[in-house]
């Protein structure tokens, strides 16, 4: 589990100069957390969004909780971060988020000339925050040409619920592509075709 090392908001600074200093200004609330603006430094920031999964761990008012990102607000021509929201999961009550799914081993389809293709890298689950995995783990060993993995196909603790459609595909193995044969150059008349019998 990713841990931001979030920091007070230092008032001393308008927002424009923190960002300046590489700082992002934020605001982290939650049911037993009373709002309270904070900052954080913008390449860990970007590199916790870079990271599939959307738990994270924090330290406020001295103690540790699962927050998870409510909302990242980034500058419309560069996409840069200017400011974002944590919201506290609090512990015991189920909570819809989104895990990452690591795809283990080859693909027999693929040693055989086929593409492994991943349609979803992620999916949403329904648990609490004790209970909700950092990823969900899928053997691909034995995907061959032409098969797929769905929803239906990972495996998750019983205690988490995958909430989306069963049949969604994730990934699956495509054929080798075919290559295309060049059209032969129009022959000159008088010429005899190489198909054509003497």
């Amino acid at each position: 589990m990713i841990h931001l090392n979030i920091k007070k908001r230092d008032f001393r600074f308008k927002n424009h100069e923190l960002r300046t200093n590489q700082m992002i200004p934020g605001v982290i609330y939650g049911p037993t957390v009373e709002n309270e603006a904070i900052m954080l430094g913008q390449s860990e920031l970007l590199k916790a969004c870079e990271m599939k999964g959307e738990i994270y761990e924090v330290k406020s008012k001295g103690r540790n909780i699962l927050v998870k990102m409510d909302e990242l607000q980034k500058e419309p021509l560069t996409g840069t971060p200017i400011h974002f929201s944590l919201v506290q999961l609090p512990k015991g009550v189920e909570n819809e988020v989104d895990i990452p799914i690591f795809f283990q081993d080859s693909p027999v389809g693929v040693k055989n000339g086929g593409t492994f293709v991943v349609i979803r890298d992620s999916i949403k689950v329904k648990g609490t925050p004790k209970n909700i995995p950092n990823t969900i783990k899928c053997s691909t060993r034995k995907l061959d040409i032409g098969d797929k993995i769905t929803v239906e196909d990972l495996k998750t603790p019983k205690s988490v619920e995958i909430v989306e459609n069963k049949e969604s595909v994730v990934a699956f193995c495509q054929a080798p592509t075919k290559e295309t044969v060049p059209s032969s150059i129009e022959e000159e008349p008088g010429e005899l075709s190489s198909t054509e019998v003497i």
